[in-house]
């Protein structure tokens, strides 16, 4: 409440060492919501037979520690691939194997082979949490370090220590986006320091982690590529690029050499679907309209999804060919995320977090607030990207709900718009932060309506498909106005 109240206090502060002060405190502040969203429930807890993620992470771990290698990503009489299968990269299932040997260590029932299923203990829960606070240490850490504290005004990093998003995912739906994410961002810190191969093997990890990281893989590329491809000691240094790139993805599938074939239909299961659940894009949205999924084939549907993505994704990367400055790098990784995330194939809903993660990089960006004299430039903080903070949030709330969130949701938006407020109420009257606020107030409307108006009997799932409807519309004008700003910035 302290903090909260002086926050315009200490972003007028003219002293450049004031958000250093207060980094470690920010990084605590940031676990401690942590650790008080660990205390809500986890997916599927409590629901047999499938239970949810929490189950499935813990699956993985007993597979992994009982089974040999060659049989975790193969249906056998052990390893039912109905329940909970493998269907992440290798170094997914190498961590689970570690995390599944300290479980090990301290109780063996946690993953005994069969004999564990749907393990939810009081101490288990704390374990496992404890592994997904830890985890979360390779994300917090370069995600400070790329805002630079020296010269970043508190208030971003204030805003970035309680977003509310990922850590409702990881630390209550329960899940490990947090090393993806961590290692994408190391890289994208490696290469501001010009350490390209690190860079690179630091992506390659990520890929290696969560497969749904190709998301920036083209912006890596055209990024590393650009300003070396026409001179000879930039050819040389790519091929030092390409050799760290091969080296780290044979470290990673070396051990899956003789599966690898399984490991891939495991990783891409093109049979499960144009989308998941009511997700906002461009695929949920047109199919209230149109039953994409009943008239075209899923082989039709995949090259659609296919050529969509690329159409959206290709203009950004060609301008970050042509103009590789770290600006329009963070700006292509946002472009090329949120491309995908809209139009490609068997999209979650948390797959949000994974443009959300590079947008947050622009807090302290004045420049997404636009060119225009007036008001909007005295922001202290980037509104578009507060603003796609609150929607990516608000598009989880279908999921967050069924988790049984809904307190941790209203706890975390309510702690972000608080602070927000006292950001923007000397600007409230400008053009910009009236259309945030009313976008925000038509997010608070439909909740009001889901709480006090029944859904009819034809149409049951209204309230999920309105809100995937509304956040898609906002992601698709997110998508065309950071696209936008790539080529005028």
């Amino acid at each position: 409440y302290y903090i909260t109240n002086n926050l315009s206090l200490m972003t007028s502060s003219s002293s450049p060492s004031l958000s250093s002060q207060y980094l470690i405190p920010l990084i605590l502040l940031a676990l401690y919501i942590r650790i008080c969203i660990s205390f809500a429930p986890h997916s599927g807890q409590s629901k047999p037979p499938m239970f949810g993620d929490y189950e499935a992470q813990r699956h993985w771990q007993e597979i992994t520690v009982n089974l040999p290698i060659t049989d975790w990503y193969r249906n056998t009489t052990d390893n039912d691939l109905l329940y909970w299968g493998l269907d992440y990269p290798p170094l997914t299932a190498l961590h689970s194997k570690v995390m599944g040997h300290v479980a090990e260590t301290v109780n063996g029932s946690w993953v005994q082979l069969h004999g564990s299923r749907g393990e939810e203990s009081y101490e288990h829960k704390i374990f496992m949490r404890v592994t997904v606070l830890v985890s979360e240490l390779v994300h917090l850490t370069p995600l400070f370090l790329l805002l630079s504290p020296s010269t970043c005004p508190f208030s971003s990093l204030f805003l970035l220590a309680i977003t509310p998003s990922q850590p409702l995912i990881d630390h209550g739906h329960f899940q490990y986006n947090s090393i993806s994410l961590g290692l994408t961002l190391l890289a994208v810190l490696a290469l501001k320091h010009g350490w390209v191969c690190t860079g690179s093997a630091m992506f390659s990890l990520a890929l290696n982690y969560k497969q749904m990281s190709l998301y920036h893989a083209l912006p890596f590329f055209f990024f590393i590529l650009g300003p070396r491809y026409n001179s000879w000691s930039g050819v040389r240094e790519l091929v030092k690029v390409g050799v760290t790139v091969v080296l780290t993805f044979a470290l990673c599938w070396l051990p899956f050499v003789d599966t690898a074939g399984d490991v891939l239909t495991r990783m891409f299961p093109f049979n499960r679907g144009l989308f998941e659940d009511k997700v906002a894009n461009f695929w949920c949205s047109i199919s209230v309209v149109v039953k994409v999924r009943e008239i075209f084939s899923r082989i039709t549907l995949v090259r659609a999804a296919l050529f969509f993505t690329l159409v959206s994704v290709l203009p950004s990367q060609l301008l970050l060919f042509r103009e590789s400055t770290p600006h329009k790098f963070i700006l292509a990784l946002t472009n090329s995320a949120l491309g995908f995330f809209l139009f490609s194939f068997h999209v979650h809903e948390k797959t949000i977090l994974i443009p959300l993660a590079t947008i947050v990089l622009l807090y302290n960006d004045k420049r997404t607030n636009g060119q225009t004299n007036g008001q909007n430039n005295e922001l202290t903080v980037s509104l578009p990207v507060v603003w796609f903070t609150v929607i990516a949030t608000f598009s989880m709330w279908p999921l967050l709900l069924k988790d049984g969130l809904y307190m941790m949701y209203i706890a975390g938006m309510g702690l972000y718009l608080t602070t927000v407020y006292i950001l923007f109420k000397q600007q409230l009257y400008s053009t910009s932060v009236l259309l945030f606020m009313l976008s925000v107030l038509g997010c608070v409307i439909l909740h009001l309506l889901e709480i006090y108006v029944e859904p009819t009997e034809r149409y049951p799932h209204i309230y999920p498909t309105l809100n995937s409807l509304y956040s898609a519309g906002h992601f698709a004008l997110f998508f065309c106005y950071f696209n936008y700003r790539q080529i005028v910035d």
